[in-house]
């Protein structure tokens, strides 16, 4: 039977073995140097992309660590944020192409049911990954987003499923939304 130990930083149950805690990247084992400051030790590592980071690279004001790179990744409780959207319907379609591409993904919906009022940004429903899966799931969502930031798996006119890159839907031969160009 494996053992677990609570992490000291945000009481997560991890594996006694573990290095680091994989919801808040508090390393338990042996520290080691920081990526961009060799001559530090790290005391933490990026929940996002793992790499090893000191004080002075985390800002440390919340419970989790990242590297400069993705303290503006929003998380909760080791999940990071991926896309957000008002409508319930396309966070699950969103989810369930995560899930088809073989990444872990949840669903945050904070909307009240029991009015039929629309709240717009106060009521975002949230989709998520787990952190070490967010720039895998970030390239997902990039190669399926047109120019104004919209995810899109299907073909609008007919709902057939394409792929990235496509320009016209190989089922009814209607436009594909134009990909997001770098």
């Amino acid at each position: 039977m494996d053992s677990t130990i609570s992490c000291p930083n945000c009481e997560q149950e991890i594996a006694a073995d573990a290095e680091a805690c994989p919801a808040c990247g508090h390393i338990h084992g042996e520290k080691i140097a920081c990526q961009r400051h060799p001559e530090r030790m790290a005391g933490a590592i990026c929940i996002v992309c793992g790499d090893a980071v000191c004080d002075e690279c985390d800002e440390g004001n919340s419970p989790h660590h990242a590297c400069p790179d993705h303290r503006a990744v929003s998380i909760i409780e080791g999940w990071a944020q991926i896309y957000s959207t008002s409508d319930s319907f396309e966070a699950n379609l969103i989810k369930e192409n995560l899930e088809a591409e073989g990444l872990d993904a949840a669903v945050l919906d904070q909307k009240d049911t029991s009015f039929n009022v629309e709240l717009g940004d106060l009521s975002p429903v949230r989709i998520l990954v787990p952190a070490f899966e967010y720039l895998n799931a970030l390239s997902v969502l990039t190669a399926r987003m047109d120019r104004l930031g919209e995810v899109s798996f299907a073909c609008p006119a007919c709902g057939e499923a394409f792929e990235p890159g496509e320009g016209t839907c190989s089922t009814c031969g209607k436009p594909l939304p134009a990909a997001r160009t770098a």
